[in-house]
């Protein structure tokens, strides 16, 4: 005690060790009685997740001084939440450095900074990155790929390969100049960020270099052709005077074999290489099996990333979904694998209907901000129980029921938009509107490592007994959603009245979106039931689903036109198809698709 108040004086070994002692003593505190309480502390804290970080793409942008409170704001929070790696990028994949680039180290290429621009950029990433490293954390700009810029094919045709069978342009391998111009973005930014700790490369979303052209003597394979890569980087940066910069190489990939390209370079990625996993497993495919390169691919040199949104979560349409039990199981999951390093993305959108995106800082400080901090304060204690990190980490003022309401999130997400724990409905939470389309969607059961899937492929067996199975669950996750409101009701008068409207909305249009995932599910079910079946009433059956799907759509409207438009595109598919000519050789052509015909036991 001294002058009334009481001083706290904390020690460590280093800087970052007093500011996460700091963070350990602010969970601690508590308020009773409307005063700040701190209980009787003696106790150690060590991180179970020694890299801990976070993958950002969607702004605020890095490359203006408008940008720049809201960038370090971010960077402070995520101090506070003992992040110590950032691996961001100013905008989504294609083309992402270039703001940042005038391509000296490529003199075909090389540009006029006439306005100053590229100036500006690469001093408001400079200041971004050293506010990062003054909070602890190593700064990582993702990333670089063959990515072509137009005027390169305009001016260097000779790099460039055009495929006969799709017409794309793709860079050629045995052209020198290509690895010359890879190699001078690397270059560029390793030599004007000195702070930059290295680069997050990216091996899909762009094009890949399995897809560049190569001649029929270069046998190498695709996994040695990454290998490749990693060393015309790891070069780049080395030329720059670089040579303690680290790449972080993702094995996401669009190829279809997946991580079998890699099978043939495990453990043999260079010692400034860490490996990253994704592979679209944790992303939105909820019930596919782990991935399986973690813990192969570079030993003790893993990260493993999270992506606590999900686009098959419910997340992109603006549903409340916290995945609170499934995201720290798979961290357990991976931290047995020998997995020290778990990145999470955060990519948030509006609550409610018409969502639009939303920033970082505003995610982390939202309403679901629990479902980021049950990753954060994972990471630091794989043992914590979710009940203390609720009451550790609850947003303020919201009462301990509001817990249940979150965790019901994640049966309402899975249960209204899968279907026995195998995908069946889109990509972003949204309506499929086609049959056509509904059957390609169907054909990731068939995904290598979606083994839940898999064994539950007899869901797609048209019958009447597997349909009730489905049906059932679409009734579970209408009655788990009315539950969510009756708890938002039951805690209206604790809520302040902003979070209270918003939740209200919210769940309204939620639940109405539920009611019809269960309708129009069924109503794609039912029109193969008519194509596969000869069972009486199937016709009639099906049509009396149309008017109840057409019903629901029609009460969703008052919510949500975009995502009613979405939904009512398949009832004008199933309508024009029943008015085809069901005789015509032109109709069975489309009536009868993919998973209709592969499906082995039918």
């Amino acid at each position: 005690m001294k002058d009334g108040n009481f001083h706290i004086y904390v020690s460590g070994e280093s800087e970052k060790a007093i500011l996460y002692g700091i963070c350990e003593i602010l969970d601690q505190t508590y308020i009773q009685d409307h005063e700040v309480r701190l209980p009787l502390l003696k106790m150690s804290s060590t991180p179970d997740i020694k890299k801990r970080g976070v993958e950002r793409h969607w702004g605020p942008s890095l490359t203006t001084t408008a940008s720049l409170d809201e960038n370090i704001s971010l960077i402070k929070l995520l101090a506070r939440k003992r992040i110590n790696h950032l691996m961001w990028i100013d905008s989504w994949i294609s083309m992402s450095w270039y703001p940042f680039l005038d391509f000296r180290h490529f003199p075909r290429l090389e540009r006029e900074d006439q306005h100053g621009k590229i100036k500006l950029a690469k001093e408001c990433l400079n200041r971004i990155i050293i506010e990062a490293r003054n909070w602890g954390m190593d700064f990582y700009l993702s990333c670089t790929e063959f990515n072509i810029p137009e005027e390169l094919l305009k001016i260097h045709p000779d790099m460039f390969y055009r495929n006969p069978k799709t017409g794309l342009c793709v860079l050629r391998l045995d052209s020198e100049d290509t690895w010359l111009f890879y190699k001078s973005k690397i270059k560029e930014v390793m030599e004007d960020f000195p702070s930059l700790s290295g680069i997050e490369l990216w091996t899909g979303e762009a094009m890949e270099i399995w897809q560049c052209y190569r001649p029929d003597t270069d046998t190498r394979s695709i996994g040695e052709l990454f290998l490749a890569m990693y060393d015309k980087a790891l070069e780049a940066m080395d030329e720059a005077g670089r040579s303690d910069g680290r790449i972080i190489c993702s094995s996401f990939t669009h190829h279809p074999e997946c991580e079998k390209l890699y099978e043939d370079i495990l453990g043999k990625l260079p010692e400034r290489c860490d490996a990253r996993s994704k592979m679209q497993v944790e992303d939105f495919y909820r019930f596919h099996s782990p991935a399986t390169l973690p813990g192969r691919l570079a030993p003790g040199r893993e990260w493993v990333e999270f992506d606590l949104g999900g686009e098959y979560r419910g997340d992109w349409s603006g549903w409340i979904t916290c995945a609170l039990q499934f995201i720290p199981d798979r961290m357990r999951y991976y931290q047995e694998k020998g997995i020290s390093g778990y990145m999470c993305r955060i990519r948030g959108y509006s609550l409610g209907p018409n969502t639009k995106f939303v920033g970082d800082y505003a995610v982390l400080k939202g309403l679901q901000s629990i479902k980021y901090d049950v990753f954060f304060k994972t990471c630091w204690d794989m043992n914590i129980q979710l009940e203390d990190i609720w009451k550790i980490c609850k947003k303020s003022g919201f009462p301990d029921e509001m817990l249940q309401f979150f965790q019901l999130s994640e049966k309402v997400a899975e249960q209204a938009q899968y279907s026995n724990e195998s995908i069946v409905n889109n990509f972003h939470s949204s309506f499929i509107g086609s049959i056509e389309r509904y059957e390609w969607q169907l054909q990731y059961m068939d995904h290598p490592y979606n083994t839940a899937g898999m064994e539950r492929k007899w869901i797609l067996e048209p019958s009447e007994e597997n349909l009730s199975i489905i049906l059932a669950e679409k009734d579970l996750a209408i009655k788990n959603v009315h539950k969510m409101s009756e708890i938002l009701e039951q805690c209206k008068n604790e809520l302040s009245e902003d979070d209270y409207s918003v939740l209200k909305t919210c769940m309204d249009y939620q639940t109405q979106a539920v009611k019809v995932f269960k309708v129009h599910t069924e109503m794609f079910f039912r029109y193969r039931l008519l194509m596969m079946t000869t069972s009486e009433n199937r016709y009639e059956l099906l049509t009396d689903c149309m008017k109840r799907c057409e019903k629901e759509v029609t009460l969703l409207r008052d919510h949500d036109q975009v995502q009613a438009q979405n939904a009512y595109a398949l009832i004008t598919d199933i309508k024009w198809r029943l008015n085809c000519d069901m005789n015509s050789s032109y109709y069975h052509e489309l009536a009868y698709h993919g998973v209709c015909k592969t499906a082995g036991f039918l």
